[in-house]
């Protein structure tokens, strides 16, 4: 029964991973979500057989049907990966709807949130928000075994907010974002305050591996990049275009899109949170 399931998880995660991929393209760039798909070098609407999950790209080999432009592999791996984690979550939470159509949809955020901020440094409102009013439902109405209750809920979540908050604040902005601001406090309302701080600890150490290795590889492409100044008094965000590895230079320094990685360090406590926690405590 265990297979079953997880095969219908992976099946449904490869059809709204291809959905995922219109979000991630469209979402920061302000663009309507609605509408049917297109390649982004021509313009050409895509067929059905176009848009076969995981199928089609390897299909076309790569290249668009209409104008022979080169496919991102971006698309074919956002569908991989949702698939393996939607079949994953089918596994660990079972058959109990409320949790895991709650499960389903952190996943599904955090495979969004990861790429848009790697991709272009913005965490979409459109997604983040709706986590932090499914997470604090969750805590509220206790629709999610795995999750906390309520108080510990709301102390999570003003742990993550309120740390997050004043770390945008010391830096002026150029730290970090409102955006990651937000997305810790989702973190902290759905995992409770101790797993929040496993998840920040995984993705600042992930961050610091990355930094790590395009400093030693990259070391004077990233020399060369222009720096962009950010700070608290800008209205609008500046469009961050040059980057290597999602790595860029903010103020003189090198930086990474932070909650890029808290978006793994979440998704690696949202499935193995409860035995990192006991090993961590000696239990």
């Amino acid at each position: 029964m265990q297979g079953v399931g997880a095969a219908l998880g992976f099946v449904f995660g490869l059809v709204w991973g291809s959905f995922f991929n219109v979000l991630i393209w469209r979402l920061p760039r302000l663009k309507s979500t609605g509408g049917r798909s297109h390649c982004t070098s021509c313009g050409h609407t895509l067929a059905p057989q176009d848009l076969v999950p995981l199928f089609s790209y390897l299909w076309l080999r790569g290249r668009c049907r209409y104008c022979g432009a080169g496919i991102s592999a971006r698309y074919p791996v956002v569908e991989g990966l949702t698939g393996v984690l939607s079949a994953l979550t089918f596994l660990r939470v079972g058959p109990a709807p409320a949790a895991l159509g709650i499960h389903l949809f952190y996943v599904a955020a955090m495979v969004v949130i990861f790429c848009t901020d790697l991709d272009r440094a913005i965490i979409p409102n459109a997604v983040v928000v709706p986590g932090l009013v499914v997470a604090l439902a969750a805590a509220l109405l206790r629709l999610d075994p795995f999750g906390p209750r309520l108080l510990m809920a709301l102390a999570g979540g003003l742990a993550g907010g309120g740390f997050f908050l004043l770390l945008f604040v010391v830096t002026q902005g150029g730290g970090m974002g409102m955006g990651d601001v937000k997305l810790a406090a989702m973190m902290g309302l759905a995992l409770g305050p101790l797993k929040l701080l496993v998840a920040v600890m995984i993705g600042s150490v992930s961050a610091l591996v990355l930094v790590g290795v395009v400093l030693l590889r990259f070391r004077s492409r990233l020399a060369a990049m222009q720096s962009v100044a950010v700070s608290m008094d800008q209205d609008v965000e500046p469009d961050i275009t040059e980057r290597v590895w999602g790595v860029m230079v903010i103020n003189g320094r090198p930086a990474v899109p932070f909650g890029a990685f808290l978006a793994v360090g979440f998704v690696v406590v949202l499935f193995y949170g409860d035995a990192i926690v006991r090993v961590w405590l000696g239990g």
